[in-house]
């Protein structure tokens, strides 16, 4: 009989196949500090300018002085040329606040390039850029997988309040499908590698693009890496779990929602089995305002039952 082991990174059974640069922690190995050259490639052809200076060693958490109020860990934050701000996040999935989040982090990021007692001149133009593996369903009725968020007049849809303020969304499954009707895009190059680096078709892109070929051989460096495969499967591994817990807490509410139409006198119960979950997902580091929406409690109530 075969002994079972523990599951560690020293006995994983690992894929020999190439990282995928969606995982949260291979983005930011790939893009992060020491890859200068590959994020400034990769940036040039987002933004459309060219940046002479690019700072990666930024501190990546938003600290907050209050504890009750969500903080949050960057993908990669950056400097550019000296006086713009950037984070460039990778976002699996999608959730019915995800506008509210991204606006969020912006507004931390935006106020941190200020420090106390400082002139407003010194505030940055901050810049998040997100790359969605997935469809957002606001932006159905669009058909580019890249659009620039900004804040614009009501009719004179040309007049921009503010240029300091810029959201750059860009959607993995779009830029599949427009890639085929423009293979000389860059950017729609640059989405081509991150879904599938294995791609016949990236292979025909690296021939031309040579940042592209950069990337790659560095993420085949990496994939060498077991410490790397290990940390991202244990990202794998949370995110499912994250979205079995999600399923499960909407069942269970489902559920509750259905006895609450057939028998009275059970709103303490529900309350009480509404704090379980809530508890459970907490431990998980669920945002939130997800476990607001899902349970229906209180932020008061939720940090009370912490």
């Amino acid at each position: 009989m075969s002994q079972n082991l523990p599951f560690t990174k020293e006995n994983f059974p690992r894929d020999k196949r190439i990282l995928s640069p969606t995982s949260d922690v291979v983005f930011k190995a790939l893009f992060g500090k020491g890859k200068e050259r590959i994020t400034k490639a990769f940036l040039e052809d987002i933004l459309k300018f060219k940046i002479d200076n690019l700072e990666l060693d930024k501190n990546q958490e938003l600290v907050d002085d209050k504890l009750e109020n969500k903080t949050g860990r960057l993908d990669i934050r950056a400097t550019i040329n000296g006086n713009v701000e950037c984070n460039i996040e990778m976002q699996l999935t999608t959730h019915d606040k995800l506008f509210e989040r991204f606006l969020y982090y912006w507004s931390k990021i935006y106020a941190s390039s200020l420090k106390k007692g400082e002139s407003y001149k010194n505030l940055r133009k901050t810049i998040c850029i997100i790359i969605v593996n997935d469809t957002i369903n606001e932006f159905k009725e669009i058909a580019k997988s890249h659009t620039i968020w900004q804040i614009r007049e009501e009719e004179y849809h040309s007049k921009i309040l503010t240029p300091y303020l810029q959201f750059d969304i860009l959607e993995l499954p779009k830029a599949i499908k427009e890639y085929q009707n423009n293979k000389d895009d860059e950017v729609l190059q640059w989405l081509m590698f991150l879904d599938n680096p294995e791609n016949t078709e990236v292979a025909k892109i690296m021939e031309e693009n040579k940042d592209i070929k950069v990337a790659k051989e560095e993420l085949d460096q990496m994939s060498k890496d077991d410490v790397l495969w290990w940390l991202s499967l244990r990202e794998e591994l949370a995110r499912m779990d994250h979205e079995q817990l999600m399923y499960e807490s909407k069942r269970e509410g489902i559920a509750e929602g259905k006895a609450e139409g057939k028998a009275e006198g059970k709103a303490e119960g529900r309350k009480e089995n509404s704090l379980e979950i809530a508890k459970k997902m907490l431990k998980k580091n669920i945002p939130l305002e997800e476990i607001i929406e899902i349970t229906g409690l209180t932020k008061e109530e939720i940090l009370k039952a912490k």
